[in-house]
């Protein structure tokens, strides 16, 4: 992929599998040619003869005399998305079709991509930054509204410019401790040694505070979890359902129903997460419930947030409760569920004396009427989101590239900080201090694309599908 960027490559661009439509997608200085062999419509001019950002609607060859309808979108260099001369052909969404006009492309000259094969050559021909490469890969990927966010945040090259500021603070530092080196026999002061810790500090807690961030948005690479629990009756299935708006758990009055961890995807507001549903944590003599309850509590362990469901239409009982006091370092909300069982004063009692446990926030919920399930999922978003404010808006790049750069330009860093420490009046220890300046500018460096070598480049499109 890295060796050869002057020939024609060719992909099935759109997803696996059958569709609507089916986008084929040939870059290269042979693309124009080669899908003009294939393309007829009522225009008698050839297709090398037409200019650039136009669509063609006509029929495509894809075996002997046989054609499909087609669109062909012409873009010439450099203003495509690989700076080459490239086109799509847009076509029945069927996948032998789509296997046709690929295998008539690549007879004509043209050689099937590699993963990420487009991508790359927009990299290397510099239409896009390392970092908009890894954007576009995250934006493929994105599982909920959260990552879709943090890849924009990246394509939009925030990143980039939060790395170069620390560069250039670095850079200056660095001009003032050489310059030390260099003046060293002039009684010139460029920087005092107090001044130079404290901004080493000041730097250093900026990119530990990335790390932070950084880490605690894992937790959205992969939809966040949601466990419902409770004593059995509770309405947990129900509300499972009528959350998740699928009939996932079998509802019934009687205890025990649910044998096994059930899961269904759940839309908050702005994120989706999966919602969990396991077996009634109440005392039983039954050998298999008591199997199940072991898998819900090893659950408990796993899960990003508790939802405790309470029948709230009967007398409030301490050992309810004592399931999420037992967990109380994990997350909680609680749903006081069947409040439509009961009037409005009595349901308000039960809830404050909730809320007096100072568990989590109590929302009222009705998996029957329906009431308080959209309060619910906001309540779960806001505390899913509680130690995130931060983390949602400024994740700087998913993925261990960040971390490792990051990381070694924090410990450079501390590094230099220490070297500072053990100066008195004088600068005297400026050549250890610049070296490892350096260092942290090199990590740095990585992170915006300025240093980058095979491996690095092999890493950062290994995730990419074929045609993209």
């Amino acid at each position: 992929m890295f060796d050869v960027l002057d020939d024609t490559i060719v992909a099935v661009s759109s997803p696996p599998g059958q569709g609507f439509r089916g986008i084929v997608r040939i870059s290269g200085p042979r693309a124009v040619g080669i899908a003009g062999g294939l393309f007829a419509d009522a225009d008698a001019t050839p297709l090398s003869q037409r200019g650039g950002f136009r669509r063609f609607c006509g029929e495509v060859r894809i075996e002997g005399d046989a054609s499909v309808p087609a669109e062909l979108y012409l873009f010439r260099a450099p203003r495509s998305y690989t700076r080459q001369d490239l086109v799509e052909f847009h076509t029945i969404g069927s996948p032998p079709v789509l296997a046709m006009l690929l295998e008539r492309i690549i007879e004509g000259g043209a050689r099937a991509a590699e993963a990420g094969e487009f991508t790359a050559r927009a990299f290397f021909n510099g239409a896009m930054s390392l970092n908009e490469a890894e954007a576009v890969a995250a934006l493929i990927g994105a599982q909920s509204d959260a990552q879709l966010r943090s890849a924009h945040r990246l394509r939009e090259q925030a990143p980039a410019r939060q790395v170069q500021a620390w560069m250039r603070q670095l850079t200056e530092l660095c001009a003032l401790v050489e310059a030390d080196i260099d003046f060293a026999e002039e009684p010139i002061e460029f920087i005092t040694p107090a001044n130079l810790r404290d901004r080493l500090t000041a730097l250093r807690a900026e990119l530990d505070k990335l790390i932070h961030d950084a880490k605690g948005s894992e937790r959205f690479e992969t939809l966040p979890t949601v466990l419902l629990i409770g004593p059995a009756n509770a309405g947990k299935s129900s509300l499972m359902n009528a959350l998740s708006q699928t009939d996932r758990a079998i509802c019934s009055a009687v205890a025990g129903t649910t044998r096994d961890i059930l899961t269904a995807p759940m839309s908050l507001p702005s994120m989706d997460c999966l919602l969990l549903d396991g077996v009634g944590l109440t005392h039983t003599d039954d050998e298999l419930i008591q199997l199940a309850q072991s898998l819900t509590k090893t659950a408990v362990s796993r899960v990003d947030l508790l939802c405790l469901v309470v029948d709230v239409s009967v007398e409030h009982r301490n050992k309810d409760l004592e399931i999420l006091r037992d967990h109380r370092r994990q997350r909680a909300v609680i749903a006081a569920n069947k409040c439509d069982l009961m009037d409005v004063d009595k349901c308000a009692a039960r809830v404050a004396q909730l809320r007096r446990a100072k568990l989590g926030p109590v929302q009222t919920t009705s998996a029957a009427s329906g009431a308080g399930l959209e309060k619910l999922k906001s309540a779960i978003q806001d505390r899913l989101c509680e130690d995130q404010q931060h983390g949602q808006e400024h994740t700087i790049l998913p993925g261990a590239r960040l971390q490792s750069a990051i990381t070694a330009a924090s410990a450079a860093l501390g590094r230099a900080g220490r070297q500072a420490c053990g100066m008195g009046e004088t600068i005297d220890r400026a050549e250890l201090i610049a070296l490892e300046l350096r260092e942290a500018l090199d990590a740095l460096s990585v992170i915006c694309g300025v240093v980058t070598t095979e491996d690095l480049l092999a890493r950062v499109f290994a995730d990419f599908c074929i045609g993209k």
